[in-house]
């Protein structure tokens, strides 16, 4: 990324491997929204021009002085939130809440590059996960947005048979309505606007509802399904400030609302009816980024077949191509895309 909405493929110095730090050969890296909302709009934490990309697999190329537990030629994802490593927050293992948080592919240059460079204290905290056999290098660098929705996941507290709405069947809505499924949800509620996001859905079992948002009110449609009483647990996975009101309103007395999609800067104010939280004492929670061991562990939900990657896969580039994959993002054709170096 040169510039606001300038992204070029050029030819650049290999990174240094620092004292402690790796180099990793980047395998395939995969497009975030938050890289094409960067890409297009900034970010305070991109400082052009910067090598975005923070959804990474790749083999260890080469390990820097006094770089220990790792070789060279391991199969590697790289958790991106890096920590201080010192302060409360990261002593108590919730890192993404580290107020001097780091990321790769923001603060440091990421993984849409042939090689990128882990920085020493990424190392040093656990962030270099070597990936399980027989999982593909496409398939774990999804492990980072599945991370996040394990992280996101981490407060809502799903129990076996409840039910679950879920607003937005992007992946990262799928995500989440998998790990809800897994958790022993007996329904859960997706909505969307875009019919083959809907259709994907509908084929992650029979315990999935899909409802069309343009077509039908999705709050009277899930009232109407429970009786009255509304879901246990709504997560907001899109980016849509009148969704999180809806949330509110479909969500169960005593329920919980993940607002996992963060809003567009400015815009995230005067959404939530603050009443309708009071009076059905409803827990309201936010979500950032994840951990080095949610990492771990969404490349062990990976590699056992859990969840099926491969499914999510809809489109591979080659570096040159990049912007056809943002393209394809901003589109909405795609679920998932990858960028192979």
């Amino acid at each position: 990324m040169k510039a606001v909405n300038e992204m070029v493929v050029e030819e650049i110095p290999e990174p240094e491997v620092e004292p402690g730090g790796i180099l990793v050969e980047v395998k395939a890296c995969a497009i975030c929204g938050s890289d094409v909302r960067t890409l297009r709009h900034g970010s305070a934490h991109v400082t052009p021009p910067r090598v975005l990309g923070h959804e990474v697999a790749g083999i260890i190329k080469a390990v820097g002085l006094g770089t220990s537990g790792y070789s060279v030629g391991e199969a590697v994802t790289v958790a991106p939130a890096i920590g201080c490593g010192v302060c409360e927050y990261c002593r108590h293992g919730i890192t993404n809440m580290c107020p001097n948080l780091e990321t790769i592919g923001f603060e440091f240059d990421g993984g849409f590059a042939e090689v990128m460079a882990v920085p020493a204290k990424a190392v040093q905290q656990g962030h270099v996960n070597r990936i399980p056999q027989g999982l593909s290098f496409e398939e774990a660098a999804l492990a980072e947005p599945l991370a996040c929705c394990i992280n996101g996941q981490s407060f809502l507290d799903i129990r076996l048979g409840q039910t679950v709405a879920v607003i937005g069947a992007g992946v990262i809505g799928l995500f989440h309505t998998e790990l809800a499924l897994l958790k022993g949800a007996s329904r859960v509620f997706v909505i969307d606007i875009v019919p083959e996001r809907l259709e994907h859905a509908a084929t992650l079992g029979k315990n999935v509802v899909t409802i069309k948002s343009n077509e039908a009110d999705p709050v009277e449609e899930i009232l109407s399904q429970t009786g009255g009483q509304g879901v246990d647990v709504v997560i907001v996975a899109c980016p849509v400030g009148e969704a999180q009101n809806q949330a509110l309103q479909m969500v169960a007395r005593r329920g919980r609302v993940s607002l996992f999609g963060g809003l567009p800067q400015g815009k995230s104010k005067g959404y939530l009816d603050s009443n309708l939280i009071h009076y059905k004492e409803v827990g309201v929670f936010g979500a950032h980024a994840s951990t080095a061991a949610q990492n771990r562990l969404a490349l062990k939900i990976l590699a056992e077949g859990k969840i099926a990657a491969r499914r999510y896969i809809t489109h591979t580039y080659p570096l040159p191509q990049i912007m056809e994959g943002v393209r394809a993002v901003e589109k909405g054709e795609a679920l998932k895309v990858i960028i192979k170096p």
